[in-house]
């Protein structure tokens, strides 16, 4: 069998009722992105471990960082002009140390392969770089130069907002 449930005699009333009903006021620092351990509020930038205050920066940046080929170029070149005809000329020599031979062919092609991989895996990175008073700050790396721009303009953005205040 169902019971009925005790009705309370006490009308719903607000606990305060001489107080008004008021929106909370709104918070001074608006979050704008976050995203692996980078986050940029209205008032800040904290990344790695730091915080800075967007009232501090002078100037957002973004820096395109090109790999360094010139050694593996060098390397390369070296192997092929040098290493591989000294290889071949120690071929054809009636010398008895034929697995030393066949040991430093196998090390002077792996470095080539590994020259040539290096060149075909070469990216550019950028960089998003804070400028301050103090110095410069590297905020975020990343291989994509989209996102990263796109993250400079917000910051840039911010720091006009917090400017014009």
């Amino acid at each position: 069998m169902i019971e009925p449930l005790a009705v309370s005699a006490v009308p719903a009333t607000p606990a305060y009722p001489d107080r008004p009903l008021v929106a909370p006021p709104a918070p001074s620092e608006v979050p704008l992105f976050q995203d692996a351990g980078l986050r940029v509020t209205t008032e800040r930038v904290v990344a790695r471990g730091r915080t800075l205050l967007l009232a501090d920066v002078q100037r957002v940046e973004t820096v395109r960082r090109t790999p360094r080929m010139v050694p593996v170029l060098a390397t390369l070149g070296l192997c092929m002009s040098v290493g591989l005809p000294a290889l071949s000329a120690l071929s054809v020599s009636s010398s008895t140390a034929k697995g030393g031979y066949e040991a430093a062919l196998i090390a002077v092609v792996m470095v080539i392969f590994g020259c040539i991989a290096r060149l075909v895996l070469a990216e550019e990175s950028y960089r998003l770089v804070l400028h301050t008073r103090a110095g410069s700050w590297r905020v975020r790396a990343s291989k994509d130069p989209k996102s990263l721009m796109l993250l400079a303009g917000l910051i840039q953005d911010a720091v006009a907002a917090r400017g014009r205040h």
